[in-house]
């Protein structure tokens, strides 16, 4: 009887990790099952990435985000993914595990050989996630189940970057991906990788473009190229760039596959806390990293949650060998 493998994804990253694993594992017979949002330039990348890899099929699934579609998710699911016979699936590969709509899906293909992925830096949180359930989310599970979502808790197998105490851990090397590399030529330029802190009302404007100016400080005279995350307001950070005089990219793909296909690459790097400082050290060795690190009350809502959080990232970068400056 044919096997297959199913990879469920619903980002760019979460996909790029999902074909790590199919190569890593050897996996043949490939199903995605590729979840839909309303953002437009996550899909065009996602169907990018899709062409590394020959699929026995490709199912659409949009993500629920009005209260009618989350109520009617479940049957969505039933309907959508009749066609899988779950006796005939050998894996999975996920890359989310918050998600309770994602959640639903891989308890729906009721699968013991399940993997999970990377998407950016929450699967650091992960022990904490699985063992301390909040109130919150507690009662979501209820609710959820009341609407028929199977919510049994899963066991994943962690292919990550990242040393995940408690958890049965595969490293992730990026060795497919880095078969891509050509570049040879490198140029004087620092590439800042943006992130959407303003669209997500985590950070004022004022404060964001403070921090930016700080940085560029640091760097002095060297040419500085701000790289937009894709769910950043680009008007935004034009006029921002005017204001503080330096250059700006809009990718269309993931930083790192860009940088495999470039003809020459910067020979730094710098984010706030991206997850693509410490990816990008796995493709191109040869150049200098650096995460910024903000403090807590420039945040717009402040909590020790998230100063844990903050603190986690940061001590990851340094285990990684990731110079870490305070502003």
């Amino acid at each position: 009887m044919k096997k297959y493998n199913v990879s469920v994804a619903a980002s760019p990253l979460q996909l790029l990790n999902c074909i790590e694993a199919i190569h890593h594992f050897k996996m043949r017979n490939n199903i995605l099952i590729l979840l839909k949002t309303t953002n437009t330039q996550s899909l065009s990348q996602m169907e990018k990435l899709m062409l590394f890899i020959e699929w026995e099929n490709i199912y659409y699934v949009s993500l629920p985000e009005k209260v009618l579609e989350k109520l009617f998710f479940s049957k969505i699911i039933e309907t959508s993914l009749k066609e899988i016979e779950k006796g005939k699936i050998q894996s999975l590969v996920v890359g989310e595990y918050q998600s309770t709509h994602v959640h639903h899906i891989v308890n729906y293909l009721n699968n013991k050989n399940i993997y999970l992925v990377d998407d950016g830096m929450s699967l650091l949180s992960y022990n904490v996630y699985r063992k301390n359930k909040t109130i919150k989310q507690k009662v979501i599970k209820l609710v959820y189940q009341f609407l028929f979502y199977k919510l049994k808790d899963i066991k994943y197998k962690l292919f990550t970057i990242f040393e995940i105490e408690d958890s049965s851990t595969i490293k992730n090397e990026y060795t497919f991906f880095k078969n891509y590399i050509n570049q040879v030529e490198r140029s004087d330029e620092v590439y800042f990788i943006g992130q959407p802190l303003i669209e997500l009302n985590l950070m004022e404007e004022k404060t964001y473009i403070t921090e930016l100016r700080k940085i560029l400080k640091f760097y002095n005279k060297k040419k500085f190229v701000y790289i937009l995350h894709r769910r950043q307001d680009e008007s935004l950070i034009k006029e921002i760039s005017v204001t503080l005089q330096f250059e700006y990219k809009k990718f269309d793909n993931l930083i790192e596959l860009e940088m495999l296909s470039s003809a020459k690459v910067p020979l730094y790097f710098a984010t706030f806390f991206s997850t693509a400082i410490l990816t990008l050290p796995k493709f191109i060795e040869n150049a200098t990293y650096c995460a910024f690190k903000i403090e807590n009350q420039k945040f717009i809502n402040q909590s020790r949650e998230r100063d844990e959080e903050l603190a986690s990232f940061y001590a990851e970068f340094i285990k990684n060998n990731i110079k870490v400056e305070s502003l």
